[in-house]
């Protein structure tokens, strides 16, 4: 089965009202449960265990977003701390029990198999988390892209992890999830993300309540929505869809300002590199 089977591609121009239901909030009061093209998340806080199992001809990403938990896999306890990544093959069956007093909160991404790889389980810790720089700094000619990316699962059927915006960032004012290109006029451009046929959710994690990320869902007919996104709050989108986001200037120092992503790559491929938008 091709990639095309699960993708329509007139998903590239949805109206705007279609764009705007792809947002979501942080679950406090509702488990957040979404599927588009076959691709499934689940997202919600939980204090009781709960036991997965994973559907023949699928496999399985997650992140815990918030709290301490521990993941039970083929007889072994593991620990899951906050923004771990794991990932589950075909069948593969676990318990996940909740260690905080308060409840934890957990993302998960359930994927078609399209093209059959041999992965096995794996835990990827976020002590472990090795950011890489990317973007670069504000001037007076153009916007601070500059951001840290850790990728934590590239095996062949996922792409998950998360991009930070480090202090110097959000004290310029930073839009990130973007393409930086010299006009022929001179100057530069920045233009929107997108990756056809692979899509993507992102949710956002910031230690601070009242600030927010700008996000922007562009379709190829150039219309655009908006939303303010604060921590937890998210959006699973097909990837025809250009997306970037804005930081607006923001001088409190913050223990973290992530956005956490996940990308099914079918076990067609191992990366996943985003183009511009042609709008």
């Amino acid at each position: 089965m091709k990639n095309s089977d699960f993708f329509d591609s007139s998903s590239s121009a949805p109206p705007k009202t279609v764009m705007n239901s792809l947002y979501f909030e942080d679950p406090l009061n509702k488990k957040i449960e979404r599927s588009l093209n076959q691709v499934s998340l689940e997202y919600f806080y939980f204090k009781e265990d709960f036991n997965l199992k994973v559907p023949e001809e699928q496999v399985l990403c997650g992140c815990l977003l918030s709290g301490k938990s521990h993941l039970e896999y083929k007889e072994q306890k593991n620990n899951l701390e906050q923004f771990d990544f794991f990932f589950l093959p075909e069948g593969g069956q676990a318990t996940i029990t909740n260690r905080s007093q308060e409840k934890s909160k957990i993302c998960m991404l359930y994927s078609p198999i399209l093209n059959r790889i041999s992965k096995k389980f794996i835990i990827d810790p976020y002590q472990k988390a090795d950011f890489i720089d990317r973007g670069e700094s504000g001037s007076n000619t153009k916007m601070a892209t500059f951001r840290r990316v850790w990728t934590a699962i590239k095996n062949g059927y996922f792409m998950a992890g998360i991009t930070s915006l480090p202090r110097e960032s959000l004290n310029q004012g930073v839009v990130t999830s973007v393409n930086i290109e010299e006009s022929e006029e001179g100057g530069f451009r920045i233009y929107p993300h997108i990756h056809p046929d692979y899509p993507e959710v992102y949710i956002f994690a910031i230690d601070d309540k009242n600030y927010a990320i700008t996000q922007y869902l562009i379709n190829q007919k150039g219309e655009t929505v908006c939303k303010d996104l604060t921590d937890g709050g998210g959006f699973f989108f097909p990837g025809e869809l250009g997306h970037m986001n804005f930081g607006r200037p923001f001088y409190k120092k913050l223990k973290y300002c992530y956005y956490i992503w996940i990308i099914p790559t079918f076990g067609l491929r191992e990366s996943v590199e985003p183009i511009t938008l042609p709008v």
